[in-house]
This record gives structure tokens, C-alpha cells and sequence, in this order.
């Protein structure tokens, strides 16, 4: 049976040229195209350091250039693409995660309003703003931000009198919702915890220990109105953390923190697990809020392996 080879991005360049064909006027080189297409998917995983493997894989029937790319994170390995126009200089789609993202494209791809970390404000004390699976109140209630919650917006767009933008959690998992705009406010720095409303409850903190032998602990509390206990849990980089609320009301939230302070999860629903990898060692601080206005029981589940 024959071996058949593929041949890279630069055998190709070398037989073209030995063949005497050359790329159209004004063409592009597939190394600048690969150039951009790594930088563009380092933009989307905000890492800048990280190593990727791209590959050219050729013209399609319609003319477009397609490159694939791998990503090596901290904890993790990620695929993206990239499509060129046919002269290779305007990038037209941007796909990661299995979808397109074409708010990352150079230039933008309609009102993106750029990826810009931004700010909660202006949220009624003891209250939450409303994360949404679309761009209106009429889509379900998919999670809540609290003031001072820093995300990424993504891209925003009218819906009659109102505007609404596309955000992403700052998290491992990188949640994405919309909420209204006007709750939003540009040149956020990183947020540290916020206290609980004046005159309501306050913040205690605890230690989680694990027993001999064990990877998990279950602990059961209270909290006052507009209360939080934050939870000192001691894990290393690359350990897997699962971390399970459950409240009797729906007005429990909790987030969680690196030891650098830093958020590893914006603040979550009770009624949502979380399951990632850490890539900080220290303390992490997983903080549990009672956001109702009663006082309330729950009982909260670590696991770390």
C-alpha cells in the first residue's frame, strides 16, 4: 500500500515557487495568515505567552483560506480556525469553542464594542441584575452579577428603547449572557469581594479541613440577610475542584477566588455546580452569599482530587 504524505504549508510555498506559479497580485502569505490566526486565538483565551500549533490547510471551492490552530494553556488544550478571504488579507470568520466568534475579528464584525473588561454598577443594594440567555427580558434568567462584578463585554445591540450587551464570566467556564447596558461601566479593574449592604448582616470566614484520607468535605450553615461566609480551601495548581450549594431558597448565590485574589468563578446560582481545574496554588476562597431577606440554611460540598 502507497504512503501518502500531506505537505505542509511550507513544501507548498517551496513547490510553487520551483514550479514558477505564483500567488495573485496582492495575495497574502500563508505565514502571515498563520501569524494572525495565533494571535487572534492567544486574544481569545487571554493568554499571550501561550504556545500554538497551526496548520494550512489549503482553499476551499469558494476561494477562502482555512487554517486550524491548537492552543496549550495552563490546563488545558484548545482548537481553533480561521477563514481568510481569497486574497488572504481580511480575516472572515474566527471559530473557538465550537461556534463562531467573530466579535474577535480585526476590525469587528458589526457593533462588537470591542472586548472590553467592564463593571456592574448602579444595582439596588441587596439586589442582583438579571444574567439572560438573549438580548431582552423576555429570554430566561440564566445567572445574576452582583455590583462591582467584573466581565467581559463581547458585543452589544438595541432591542426597542433599551441596549443590551453580550458579556462572559471571568471563570474557567467562561459563561456567557446578556444583560441591559446601562448596568455596565467601562475601565473596570479587577474586583475583590464586596462587603454586604450596610446595616445587613456581615462576612465570616472558615477554613475547610479535609479528614485523613479524604478528598471532599460537606459543610452545613446559616446565613443572615445580605450575610456571606467565605471558605478557605487549600488546593495546588492542575487539582480538579467541584464545589455543590445547596440553599433552601433561591436567593443563594457563591464565587469563587484565586489565592491571588483574582476571580476563578463571577458569582453563580445555587442551583449551579461547578466542576474546573485550577491553575493557582494557596488559598482559594469559594464565598457563599444569602442575598434574600430572611435569614436561611444550606449546606455546602468540596471536592478536590
Amino acid at each position: 500500500m502507497r504512503r501518502i504524505m500531506r505537505a505542509g504549508p511550507r513544501f507548498l510555498i517551496m513547490l510553487m515557487c520551483t514550479l514558477g506559479i505564483t500567488a495573485p497580485a496582492g495575495a497574502r502569505s500563508t505565514g502571515a495568515m498563520l501569524d494572525e490566526c495565533a494571535r487572534i486565538g492567544k486574544s481569545f483565551f487571554r493568554d499571550g505567552q501561550a504556545r500554538t500549533d497551526m496548520q494550512y490547510n489549503g482553499q476551499r471551492v469558494d476561494g477562502t483560506h482555512a487554517i486550524n490552530g491548537d492552543i496549550f494553556l495552563e490546563t488545558r488544550k484548545a482548537s481553533f480556525a480561521c477563514s481568510f478571504e481569497r486574497g488572504g488579507r481580511r480575516m472572515v470568520e474566527f471559530v473557538a469553542e465550537g461556534r463562531p466568534q467573530n466579535a474577535y475579528l480585526p476590525g469587528g464584525g458589526g457593533d462588537t464594542s470591542g472586548r472590553n473588561l467592564v463593571q456592574v454598577t448602579g444595582v439596588a443594594a441587596g439586589d442582583v441584575l438579571n444574567v439572560r440567555s438573549g438580548p431582552g427580558t423576555n429570554y430566561p434568567i440564566v445567572g445574576a452579577l452582583s455590583n462591582g462584578s467584573s466581565v467581559y463585554r463581547l458585543r452589544c445591540e438595541g432591542q426597542g428603547r433599551a441596549r443590551w450587551c453580550e458579556i462572559e464570566m471571568r471563570s474557567d467556564m467562561r459563561e456567557r449572557g446578556w444583560v441591559n447596558a446601562h448596568y455596565l461601566q467601562s475601565g473596570a479593574a479587577v474586583q475583590q469581594p464586596s462587603p454586604p449592604p450596610a446595616g445587613q448582616g456581615g462576612t465570616t470566614t472558615e477554613r475547610v479541613r479535609f479528614e485523613s484520607g479524604t478528598s471532599g468535605a460537606e459543610l452545613n450553615g446559616s446565613l443572615k440577610p445580605g450575610a456571606s461566609r467565605r471558605y478557605l480551601l487549600r488546593a495546588s495548581k492542575g487539582q480538579d475542584l467541584r464545589v455543590r450549594l445547596d440553599a433552601r431558597g433561591p436567593e443563594f448565590y457563591y464565587q469563587i477566588f484565586n489565592p491571588d485574589g483574582s476571580f476563578l468563578l463571577d458569582q453563580m446560582r445555587s442551583d449551579q455546580a461547578y466542576r474546573g481545574q485550577l491553575w493557582q496554588s494557596g488559598d482559594h476562597v469559594v464565598e457563599v452569599i444569602n442575598r434574600s431577606g430572611r435569614t436561611q440554611s444550606y449546606r455546602v460540598n468540596f471536592r478536590v482530587r
